[in-house]
């Protein structure tokens, strides 16, 4: 039974992060580091459920009564800010910035790669408890979502504003994965057919725009001759 939780939860993960990880063509990141934040965004999956179970039962209250104001609360200031905050943390401890991030992509590979490890670790809970039909949902939706949350976070870690101390970019790069990931709770929270077809449609968007920047970040590699 452990072998196919393993395909459906822990597999696709890995799969989409070889399919990001070879849209940076001219330096690519030494795998070890690699390895070693895709394992630490799986490992603060552990942590991050620890600490929400503090607001379970809030969380919960709030969806049976579909209070607004608390489903924004919870999706933004609580899950949103924990499970970002945790992946950020792999990327600061884990990740050598001035030697690893020297090219303009970098910040959205690593990025990308911790959501990932993220969601493969997190699926494999899901997909033991609720089924196989929610694992390979999770596969696909679940993977990209948590991949572009903390990869435009990324972004704003070698290219977005480049001029700014690298503290301000990590609080930065946090800040807008943390605000991609709370409107995408949000808007599953809200339980309406509109509202969770909008969160797969704020996905869409993201993995396309996403995709496009890595390769417009590519052409300003200075590898790329």
């Amino acid at each position: 039974m452990l072998t196919p939780l393993l395909l459906v939860s822990i597999l696709p993960g890995i799969l989409w992060l070889v399919y990001f990880y070879r849209k940076d063509r001219f330096e690519p990141e030494p795998i070890k580091v690699i390895i070693r934040v895709f394992i630490g965004g799986m490992l603060m999956v552990i942590p991050a459920g620890g600490l929400e179970l503090i607001g379970k039962d809030g969380l919960a209250a709030a969806k049976a009564s579909k209070d607004i104001g608390l489903l924004f609360f919870y999706s933004f200031f609580f899950i949103g800010l924990i499970e970002e905050g945790l992946k950020f943390l792999i990327l600061a401890l884990v990740v050598n910035y001035r030697k690893e991030m020297n090219e303009p992509v970098d910040g959205i590979v690593y990025g990308v790669t911790v959501g990932l490890g993220f969601a493969a670790l997190e699926n494999l809970f899901y997909t033991q408890t609720m089924g196989f039909e929610v694992g390979l949902w999770r596969a696909v939706v679940t993977c990209l979502a948590h991949a572009t949350f903390s990869g435009w976070g990324g972004y704003f870690l070698t290219a977005g504003l480049p001029k700014l101390p690298i503290r301000q970019r990590f609080l930065i790069g946090y800040g807008v994965a943390l605000f991609w990931h709370g409107l995408y709770d949000f808007l599953i929270f809200v339980d309406s057919p509109l509202f969770s077809g909008a969160s797969l449609l704020l996905t869409g968007i993201l993995v396309y725009l996403l995709i496009r920047k890595m390769h417009e970040l590519e052409a300003h590699s200075p590898f790329a001759t």
